[in-house]
């Protein structure tokens, strides 16, 4: 089954109580970006999700198999939007014969559903008398595609006309295609057919607004839809349908859905569209049934507010443009839609998000994205662990915090927390000490340079993502007695991400490091990061980095360069820019670190998996040779021979690689010149790989190991157990270690 909702189905049925209609019966259900969850979906208790391709194996986006001049046939991924497809396509003067008026919906839920849409006067639905579009199994779709850059538009009625648009105001406008301009016999102009296209999705997004539903409804021809919504755009269906029908689009107030379900219970020539068999009973049983919007609670641990807010939503997926989540895993499970519909439909245990902000900014119903992501992991039974790794504050941190206490023993104490900063961002931490040890005497009073470090554990950032609040709570009530303690006024935090948390947990408010300096930073791009403008700061950059993390859901996160300064201790390595505390190191650093920063780091990363990956593939044979060794002293035994093994052939590939390239090489030298600099890079490099998910060249390794000629014919069972892919994993982690990265480096930088 393959299936994109409608967005009118998504929001009849979020106050519709369906558990009654769940079957236990196990069913795949293969997913587009439009897919709401519903419909279908909440039929099933055992529903196993299958994301739809957004292109071939090979990359590419669609590929010629048929027809000639004006006709073609195309096969296209199922999982592509028709917004991405007609982009693609309109390159080469082609269009899909017929497609839906929004086109952020994918062409094989669309083909699945029996769509309808623009070229429907002419071709009626994708499945009637004669098909347009084919699915082929879940991963492909034939479609007819036309070439016609140029449309003809007429105001009457005519047999050549492809598409007949219902315009706001009742009036209809027919589309003929520009290469019938020999035989229409009419009044026409000339319109490109972007253009239009881009018109009609304009005035779609005029339906998506807060505190309205979208709605779509069908009756035949003849017929009127005498019932008061705020119609916006509406089509024909003609030809190649078992009746002439025209489709309405448009708005209504929420509070008014009781009306709606009313009037369509007396009115059963008007149909919610698409009306398709498969939401056939779920239909009868909301117009039977509801008799006011409301929300049936499914999870004692989540209150009712939280659904009522996520049943807001109206699957428009403007937010998935910009979500980090669901753009890393390609899976709309992990977008906030697919977070509320897993909410709605009863689910109770989520993953964390990143909290980039974004997806609030884009939704156009208004709903409080941000917050109700921070909410939900907090429902889950079972907490996601995202470990942080610490590092201790170098020498010279150590040093700088002496000469402090030293230079302004007259001034108050205040705490700096370091945290993770001593690992992501050594050199911002010195930077901003370094500031204070020059300036302090100019500081308002509000702050004071005389600092105690706080080191050795985390803010509890991570922990409060997660939802984990207990621990969360911990780490900021921890702070608070070091407080007391050290008899401090207040505390600086470097990272917004810190600050929040403090903040949240705290009688008392912490202090933004980037206050204390911003002044002297002038017209200089500072790039803030998404948890500082949750709490106000507003900058011209506010890119999610990710975190701290490399992957996410098994999928790695793209390292990008930018060009700005940034305050995150994570965007600092994720972006390979300037710590902009950094910048108050002395002027021999910050020209050595802006030097340094030229280069695009995501070719090194890409360097780094690779060598990786060519090791592992390398190290089969001498792990052969010693699985026999497993026989003698078990699992762990086996996993301390294979350590050494993995780490010798990862590193003599990640030196070859590394080398290989001469700008890589030159970067990479460079860091002979700062020895923080090169410690900064190895705990990146370091995070990075073992992040990565490198499960598709473990079982590669596997393989090459069971069919390998070293291997002692004794050991060969043990090699299909789950026990030996394990070991692997477990010694792949360990042999990705930063002694090991530190060494590749050292021997590139004076090979």
């Amino acid at each position: 089954m393959l299936l994109d909702a409608s967005i009118f189905s998504r929001a009849v049925i979020a106050g519709y109580d369906v558990k009654r209609s769940q079957s236990k019966e196990n069913v795949e259900m293969v997913v587009g970006r439009l897919t709401g969850l519903y419909g279908d979906v909440l039929k099933y208790s055992n529903v196993k999700i299958i994301r739809a391709p957004e292109k071939f194996d090979d990359g590419s986006l669609f590929r010629e198999v048929g027809g000639r001049n004006i006709y073609k046939i195309f096969e296209v991924p199922a999982g592509i939007t028709f917004e991405k497809l007609i982009d693609e396509l309109s390159k080469i003067n082609y269009y899909p014969a017929i497609f839906p008026l929004y086109l952020k919906g994918t062409v094989g839920g669309f083909t699945a559903s029996n769509g309808s849409g623009f070229g429907s006067y002419k071709f009626g639905f994708v499945k009637s008398a004669r098909s347009v579009n084919e699915l082929i199994g879940y991963k492909t779709v034939r479609i007819t595609a036309v070439k016609y850059p140029e449309l003809l538009e007429v105001e009457n009625e005519n047999k050549f006309a492809w598409s007949a648009i219902i315009n706001k105001d009742g009036t209809i406008e027919y589309y003929i295609p520009s290469f019938y301009n020999k035989i229409i016999k009419v009044n026409s102009r000339s319109i490109a057919t972007d253009k239009l296209i881009k018109g009609i999705n304009a005035e779609i997004l005029n339906v998506f607004k807060k505190d309205y539903i979208p709605i779509v409804m069908m009756t035949e021809i003849n017929k009127d839809i005498n019932f008061n919504f705020e119609m916006r755009i509406g089509y024909i269906i003609n030809y190649n349908s078992p009746k002439r029908f025209k489709v309405l689009i448009g708005s209504l107030e929420e509070t008014r859905l009781p009306e709606l379900f009313d009037y369509l219970r007396k009115n059963p020539d008007v149909l919610p569209f698409p009306y398709l068999k498969e939401y056939e009973e779920i239909h009868k049983d909301i117009l039977k049934d509801v008799k006011k919007y409301e929300v049936k609670i499914r999870s004692k641990r989540i209150s009712k507010n939280v659904i009522i807010e996520a049943s807001k939503c109206i699957n428009c997926s403007l937010c998935l443009d910009n979500c980090l989540a669901y753009n890393t895993t390609n899976n709309v499970i992990y977008s906030p839609l697919g977070r509320f519909n897993r909410l709605i439909r009863g689910e109770s245990t989520f993953e964390f998000c990143f909290g980039c902000t974004t997806c609030q900014e884009a939704c156009p119903a208004g709903i409080n994205i941000s917050n109700l992501m921070e909410l939900l992991p907090q429902f889950s039974e079972t907490k996601e662990k995202l470990p942080i790794e610490l590092t201790d504050p170098s020498a010279s941190i150590y040093e700088l915090e002496k000469n402090l206490e030293s230079k302004y023993r007259n001034r108050p104490v205040f705490l700096l927390f370091v945290g993770c900063s001593a690992k992501y961002d050594p050199l911002g931490l010195e930077g901003f000490l370094n500031y204070l040890l020059t300036n302090g005497d100019k500081l308002p009073q509000e702050f004071s340079p005389r600092i105690k470090l706080v080191t050795g554990f985390c803010c509890g950032f991570n922990e409060y993502l997660t939802g984990n609040l207990e621990e969360a709570k911990n780490g900021v009530n921890r702070i608070n007695q070091l407080k007391i303690q050290q008899n401090a006024v207040g505390i600086y935090f470097l990272c917004p991400e810190g600050l929040y948390v403090y903040n949240k947990f705290s009688d008392q408010k912490g202090i933004f490091a980037f206050d204390v300096i911003k002044n002297e930073l002038k017209d200089k791009e500072v790039h803030l990061g998404c948890w500082a403008k949750k709490m106000g700061y507003n900058s011209k950059y506010n890119d999610c980095a990710g975190l701290f993390l490399a992957s996410y859901k098994g999928s790695p996160l793209k390292i990008v360069k930018r060009n700005f300064l940034t305050v995150c201790p994570f965007s600092t390595w994720k972006f390979g820019t300037i710590s902009v505390y950094s910048m108050f190191l002395g002027k021999k650093e910050v020209s050595e670190l802006k030097e340094e920063n030229i280069m695009d780091e995501s070719s090194v990363f890409d360097l780094l998996v690779k060598g990786v990956k060519n090791g592992l593939e390398n190290s089969a044979d001498e792990i052969a040779e010693k699985v026999i060794m497993w026989n003698l002293g078990g699992g762990q035994y086996f996993l301390l021979l294979a350590i050494p093994i993995i780490s010798k052939y990862i590193s003599i590939e990640l030196i070859r690689n590394l080398s290989s390239d001469p700008k890589v090489k030159e970067f990479i030298s460079k860091f002979a010149q700062n020895r923080s600099i090169l410690s900064q890079k190895v705990s990146a490099y370091t995070d990075y790989l073992r992040h990565y998910n490198f499960d598709g060249e473990i079982e590669k390794l596997i393989d090459k190991v069971a069919n390998s000629t070293k291997l002692d014919y004794s050991a060969k069972d043990v090699v299909k157990t789950n026990d030996f892919r394990s070991v692997i994993k477990d010694a792949l982690k360990k042999a990705i270690s930063e002694n090991l990265i530190e060494n590749v480096l050292n021997n590139i930088i004076y090979l």
